[in-house]
């Protein structure tokens, strides 16, 4: 049986609710926990009655869908799947409008990276892939096709945190940028957030 999941902003507040169950002097768990039961049963119409599976019901808990079975990869960096033994292949990706990778790692690491050279085409592959695990920030990216400087990596790590909806405490990245002011602002505002969304997961 398939269990109903809980994805971005449902899980937020699921996680508000179940905090809020802790606060109350009710002895009954059915009855401290009801607000956080009605709002996931009234979601999903599923029925459950047990307050603590429902916090095992987020979706950003998990890694992508296996590529060979379909069932989600228990973590996101899961390297095999638990439910058919597949083996994940996790591309890294590198942003930058000129370099190649052995400029910046080792040349055996080639095919471990796919590259973008683009804001909007850093903002595609992960529309079209999914979050990857690491990636390798340039900062500068040139001109755009109308001769103007293109967005740049800061605005792609801004797109990650303020409207990529993906959860970002699992990511690695790097920040390969020759530009030393950009590169201390795009190391700052994803470090900074992604340490906020431990702390919340902590606090919940």
């Amino acid at each position: 049986m398939d269990i109903p999941m809980l994805e971005g902003e449902e899980s937020t507040i699921a996680s508000q609710l179940y905090s809020e169950g802790f606060k109350t002097l009710e002895k009954d768990r059915q009855k401290r926990f009801k607000k956080l039961l009605d709002y996931y049963n009234e979601l999903t119409g599923f029925g459950e009655t047990e307050a603590n599976a429902i916090i095992h019901h987020f979706a950003d808990m998990y890694g992508p869908d296996c590529e060979n079975c379909g069932k989600p990869y228990r973590t996101h960096k899961a390297s095999f799947c638990a439910a058919c033994g597949n083996k994940r292949k996790m591309k890294k990706l590198f942003l930058d409008d000129v370099r190649t990778i052995e400029m910046v790692y080792d040349k055996s690491m080639e095919s471990e990276f796919d590259i973008v050279r683009t804001y909007s085409a850093f903002v595609d592959y992960i529309k079209t892939n999914g979050l990857t695990n690491y990636i390798s920030f340039d900062n500068d990216l040139g001109l755009g096709e109308d001769g103007k400087v293109a967005p740049d990596g800061l605005a792609a790590a801004k797109w990650l945190v303020y409207e990529s909806g993906h959860d970002l405490r699992h990511l690695e990245f790097k920040v390969h940028s020759a530009n030393p002011v950009a590169a201390e602002q795009i190391r700052g505002l994803l470090n900074n957030y992604i340490k906020h969304l431990k702390k919340l997961n902590e606090s919940s």
